[in-house]
């Protein structure tokens, strides 16, 4: 269910923007490099649990009636494997590094990656992921953005989100005052450590997009 999940949402909002006016239909041509790598790497993955699972010989059977019984537990009992089976399940690992519309990279992000929480600093405010219920393209910065950062912003028609910069950024892996565009699908598109203006506008020509 969740790769289905993971597949619509990613189709869906290139087809709104494409509808909107907002992107022309090239935008649509990343779906497939976007989604293929982690659909084979699932099927073969998924192929291979189920012939162990359904191997008929002594050795298969013993592993699934003496081992697996006492093994899984152990694991499962592990914060570490019930954290790496967490994010496995749920698909939060996923990144398009590799697709046609990620760029840069700033800090330890990277155009492509899923844009990582950070949690509120003790001052209150909302997180870093309450803006992206707008499902719209938009800047994030944890830091001081410039008033250049800000005017390009506001003439091609995105929102600027900045957050106070934290030991918590830093850990997520920002980097201060860089720039990071985000996709409607929170995915960071773009990642620049400069927070340049002109580095936003050249995206745009570069993928057809217009935010306004």
């Amino acid at each position: 269910m969740n790769t289905g999940v993971g597949d619509a949402v990613n189709l869906a909002w290139k087809i709104a923007e494409v509808l909107r006016g907002r992107a022309s239909t090239t935008l649509l041509d990343s779906y497939e490099p976007e989604r293929i790598r982690f659909a084979r790497r699932l099927v073969a993955t998924t192929d291979r649990a189920f012939t162990v699972a359904t191997r008929r010989s002594a050795l298969a059977r013993w592993v699934r009636v003496a081992v697996v019984p006492r093994v899984a537990p152990a694991l499962a009992s592990r914060d570490v494997f019930r954290r790496f089976a967490f994010r496995t399940i749920s698909q939060i690992m996923v990144e398009y590094r590799k697709g046609p519309l990620a760029e840069g990279k700033a800090g330890n992000i990277c155009g492509g990656d899923r844009l990582p929480w950070v949690e509120p600093t003790s001052t209150g405010g909302a997180d870093n992921f309450t803006p992206l219920a707008s499902r719209a393209w938009q800047v994030h910065l944890h830091g001081e953005a410039s008033n250049d950062l800000r005017n390009a912003c506001e003439s091609l028609g995105l929102a600027l989100e900045t957050f106070a910069w934290s030991e918590k950024a830093s850990a997520a892996g920002y980097l201060e005052n860089a720039a990071y565009l985000v996709r409607p699908d929170g995915y960071v598109a773009l990642a620049d450590a400069d927070a340049g203006a002109d580095a936003l506008r050249a995206y745009a020509r570069r993928h057809e997009l217009r935010w306004r």
